[in-house]
């Protein structure tokens, strides 16, 4: 069996989370589906609550912006566990949307990575992010 490695598995992750943050024109509910387990829960940047049903309607309703992931971290939080955090920031347009701080549970199950939660919090002001990005480095 193959073990990943982390970065393999980080780079993975990021590439789902965008996958979700911009599904493509071809993701097909079923594909998109796929990824989110039977019992995925969401804490909305809008304050909302979403299930898996509720977060699979609006991934297929509506369109996307093009998202950004700053600061993209995977954290392992126990075997086949990882707790992704970072910084979605939308390109300028007219489906532009203000930066929120994301973190989501992924869970390996079956050879294959499903999402278990996930939060959106508004994230920080322009000039308060400049401070957090001086004082990580």
């Amino acid at each position: 069996m193959f073990k990943a490695t982390r970065s393999e598995e980080e780079g993975e992750l990021r590439a789902l989370e965008e996958r979700l943050a911009m599904p493509a024109a071809g993701d097909t509910p079923a594909v998109l589906a796929s990824l989110l387990a039977p019992e995925f829960r969401e804490f909305g940047r809008s304050g909302r609550i979403f299930d898996r049903a509720a977060a699979l309607e609006e991934l297929v309703r509506h369109e996307r912006p093009r998202v950004v992931l700053e600061n993209f971290k995977a954290t392992v939080i126990a075997r086949e566990v990882i707790l992704v955090t970072y910084l979605s920031r939308s390109a300028p347009g007219a489906r532009s949307k203000p930066p929120a701080l994301r973190s989501s549970v992924w869970c390996r199950r079956k050879d294959r990575w499903q999402l278990v939660f996930h939060q959106g919090t508004p994230g920080p002001a322009e000039r308060q992010q400049k401070c957090i990005d001086s004082d990580s480095t």
